[in-house]
């Protein structure tokens, strides 16, 4: 009986080393082949994603920015979509679009030194109606991993906004063009490139036709669904998902609506925006404590709105100790004929020139 038994542990011990191996064996194979799942450590996100399914991250709003160091002479990214375009930035040299469409799998860069490290960004130029995106990881060379990334900047700025921060249209040649995916470009809205000037990390919560209280062209002087009601969704198309506010903390936040609710008729009513407007700059101020937060009046709209902001503004600054709410006004005859694009939305020498204004003023309030 004692050498039966000696003979079953043995056999049940090299049946355990022998799935050690195997499971072994698996891992080393899973490392050679270079493919990075969506979860990994090392892959760093900017802008609000759905992260409920780990390896299958969503996301819909414009400019979120998925970033990543590596080795090797190529790279692939695992990503479903089929109707945005991204720009694919490697090494800060000049973008690369990328046009999804039915492959799961694309090689965006190939023919690097792999004797040093490179990095990668892609980022969404197209907003939330062109379509979501899926994204599950990464694919290097054979025997490559991840590199820890480097720091993201320490400053960051949220953009609350409509098709202006979205970046619509500021790639077509002239006011007459109308709007496509490949006219729009979140990484040179307006938005962008202060962040940028600013050395800033920046979110863009935006969608073309929103308003304050009302949406471009309802019958109705109010929406149902105008921009702050999308607020605290992860993404838009997901109203069940809601975004985890702590998980990116801003210090300054930027609010350019109204153009939609006043583009046309009928108008809201005076009292019932002002009272929308200075709701979504409480809701911030709870959400965010301490935070500075600009309101932009212009440059596709001008009276009433212009006004009716200042107004909100001058009054919160009167009746609050906070000295944290300012008002910017970018006038519409500050752009120039040649300052247009697709749909008579800002080009990107428009949004060049509404930065060149925004700039100076966070510098100053913020101390930046």
């Amino acid at each position: 009986m004692r050498i039966e038994r000696l003979i079953y542990l043995t056999l049940c011990g090299l049946i355990l080393l022998q799935l050690a191996a195997c499971s072994s064996t698996t891992q080393i194979k899973k490392e050679i082949t270079g493919v990075i799942d969506a979860d990994n450590p090392n892959i760093q996100y900017v802008g609000r994603f759905n992260f409920s399914d780990p390896k299958k991250i969503t996301f819909d709003w414009p400019g979120v920015i998925i970033s990543a160091k590596f080795m090797g002479k190529s790279l692939s990214v695992k990503l479903e979509d089929g109707k945005n375009e991204y720009a694919v930035i490697v090494d800060n040299y000049a973008p690369r679009i990328l046009s999804t469409d039915t492959l799961k799998i694309y090689k965006v860069i190939s023919g690097l030194a792999d004797s040093i490290p490179h990095t990668i960004i892609i980022q969404k130029r197209t907003e939330t109606f062109v379509g979501k995106g899926i994204f599950s990881g990464f694919v290097l060379d054979p025997g490559y991993s991840l590199l820890p990334p480097d720091k993201r900047p320490e400053r960051r700025i949220e953009f609350i906004g409509n098709s202006i921060t979205c970046g619509f249209g500021n790639e077509g040649e002239t006011a007459d063009c109308h709007f496509s995916p490949g006219t729009e470009n979140a990484n040179m809205s307006y938005a962008a490139i202060t962040s940028r000037a600013l050395n800033a990390d920046y979110s863009l919560i935006a969608y073309s036709g929103r308003g304050v209280v009302r949406n471009y062209g309802d019958t109705n002087k109010t929406s149902r669904d105008p921009m702050p009601s999308l607020y605290d969704r992860a993404c838009f198309y997901d109203s069940t998902t809601k975004w985890n506010f702590s998980k990116w903390i801003p210090q300054a936040v930027v609010i350019n609506l109204g153009t939609n609710d006043f583009s046309t008729k009928p108008f809201p009513d005076k009292d019932v925006f002002q009272k929308g407007y200075s709701d979504l700059i409480n809701r911030v101020r709870i959400l965010y404590p301490g935070v500075s937060i600009f309101c932009i009046g212009g440059p596709m709209t001008e009276e009433p709105c212009v006004s009716y902001v200042r107004e909100v503004v001058v009054n919160d600054q009167k009746m609050k100790r906070e000295k944290n709410l300012f008002f910017i006004e970018i006038k519409k005859s500050f752009l120039t004929q040649n300052d247009w694009g697709c749909d008579e939305h800002p080009n990107i020498l428009g949004m060049q020139k509404m930065s060149d204004v925004i700039v100076p003023t966070i510098k100053l309030r913020m101390n930046w």
